[in-house]
Order: structure tokens, then sequence, then C-alpha cells
């Protein structure tokens, strides 16, 4: 009978099982595993990952369904400095606190030619991705992403808009999940506040001006000379004087040498060893 039912009824039967599913999953550590179950019954996706965003400290991971290797890359290195560069973040710090929103449509025009891309975000495997903004209560935003690896193909336009369809309902459920636990997992302690990176405000800032740190985190997000000059209203030859002008007084000549400074401050700004995307060594300071 079920598979005699119109397309409509049959989402509309997946969804009301899957809200059946996530009211009960609310404050458990079944949620996330919960949720991606929910979206498989609409669309296809491989991974769900959630991470939580507050100012310019560094976002927390809320959950993922992520494989242990592939948390590695995907979910600790993220954290550990590109985060700054990721469209999802640059989205929640322009103010955005809701809403369903494709990768594609929000990154920078030169996205994949970027050096964020090519170091940190195509080491992911992740092929298409889609954010749902939700609160999360007490001053953080959360961005759940629905995603799919290279393997898999695109999402087609009519999975897209079941995805904008459901955008309401799945960031209703977020914001509850998380704003009733945000206590116990969403509060920094006082030291993690104290090593919040601004990195992009503050990196080369006794070397380069506001404008050129300006234009310099624009590169590093993806945007091409034209899409600078029209988003900061100035000619494409006044970007490329500032862009001359970074290089020189970093003393640098590619993005990649540009890339590799910026993580370079944000690893001694954080504290801390580790290996970062690319194969950038952190280091310690020096013992006095």
């Amino acid at each position: 009978m079920t598979g005699q039912l119109p397309r409509r009824h049959l989402l509309l039967d997946s969804f009301s099982r899957s809200a059946a599913e996530l009211t009960q999953a609310l404050e458990t550590a079944g949620f996330v595993p919960t949720l991606l179950g929910a979206v498989q019954r609409i669309v296809h996706a491989d991974f769900v990952m959630v991470f939580g965003y507050r100012g310019s400290d560094q976002p927390q991971l809320l959950g993922d369904t992520l494989d242990r290797e592939r948390h590695r890359v995907i979910a600790e290195d993220y954290i550990n400095g590109p985060y700054l560069l990721d469209p999802f973040y640059q989205l929640v710090e322009d103010g955005r606190r809701e809403g369903c929103f494709r990768l594609h449509d929000i990154a920078p025009d030169r996205f994949r030619q970027s050096e964020y891309f090519r170091t940190h975000y195509k080491r992911t495997g992740i092929g298409e991705e889609v954010g749902f903004v939700f609160d999360a209560g007490r001053g953080v935003t959360g961005v759940a992403s629905v995603a799919r690896w290279t393997s898999s193909p695109a999402f087609a336009r009519d999975e897209l808009d079941l995805l904008q369809t459901l955008g309401p309902a799945i960031g209703a459920f977020c914001g509850r999940h998380w704003s009733r636990i945000s206590r116990a997992v969403l509060v920094s302690d006082e030291a993690a506040r104290a090593n919040a990176v601004s990195a992009l405000e503050d990196f080369a800032g006794g070397i380069l001006s506001a404008r050129e740190r300006q234009i310099m985190t624009m590169i590093l997000q993806g945007h091409s000379t034209q899409s600078l000059a029209h988003h900061l209203d100035i000619s494409p030859g006044t970007v490329k004087i500032h862009r001359k002008n970074v290089y020189r007084k970093l003393n640098i000549s590619t993005q990649a040498e540009l890339f590799a400074a910026y993580l370079a401050f944000v690893q001694v700004r954080g504290g801390g060893a580790g290996l970062f995307p690319g194969g950038y060594t952190k280091q310690r300071p020096s013992p006095r």
C-alpha cells in the first residue's frame, strides 16, 4: 500500500517518522546519527558534521558521523586555523543565524583555486556540502552540514529544493538539542577564551595597513581580483597594487606562501603542537 502512495505522501510519511525519531533523540548521544538518518530518508547524504561558532573563538565540534581518520582531517585540522577561511564561518560572522545554504552558492568565485581549498578542503574528500544554520543559544551559532564525498554525485536541483524545505525543521531540532545542553558543551572556559584566535584581524597588524589586511583575507578566502574590486568598490588595478604591496611587505611571492605564513601565525597564537593541513608543523615557543 505505501509504495502506491503519491511521492508527496511518501515524503510526508518519511518526514513524520524522522520528526518522531529526532524528538526522541533530543539531548541524547544518538541525535547526530538520527539527524543523518532523517536526511537520508529524503535525499542521499554520506555524513553529517556540526560545528558551533561564537565570535572569533575557535569553533567547537558538536558532533559528526565520521570515521576516526576522516574526523582527524576534516574536523580537528579545520578547528586548528583553516576555519577562519571557511565560507560557512564567514556567513556566521556576517550575522546569519538561520537558513539553509549550499557551499557552492556562498563561496567566493575563486574558492576552488584558493590555497584554503587546495591545502585543506580538497584533502577532506568532500564533494558537496549544504549547511543548516541555527541558533544554539548562549551566543553560539551552529552549522549542521549535510555532505557528500567526491565519489557521490552532486546534489540535483530538486534535492536542494527538498533540503531548503527541510531547513526550518532541521534548524529547530538542532537549536533545541544544543541549546538544552549548551552549558555542558558550548561554554568555553576562561583559558580557552583567552586563546581565542582573531588571526584575520591581527595577522601582520604591525606590517600591513587595515586595507591590505582586508585584501589579504579575501585573497585567502578565494576572491578573484574582479570579485575583490566588486566587493570593495575599487578598481581591479587598485586591487593588484594592494596585493603587490602585501606580498612585498611580507617578503613572499605566492598565495601558497601567504597561506603558510598565516597558518604559522595562527599556530603561535593557538599554542600547543600538532600537524596542520599541508604538513605545516606547529612550533612551540622556545623555553626561556
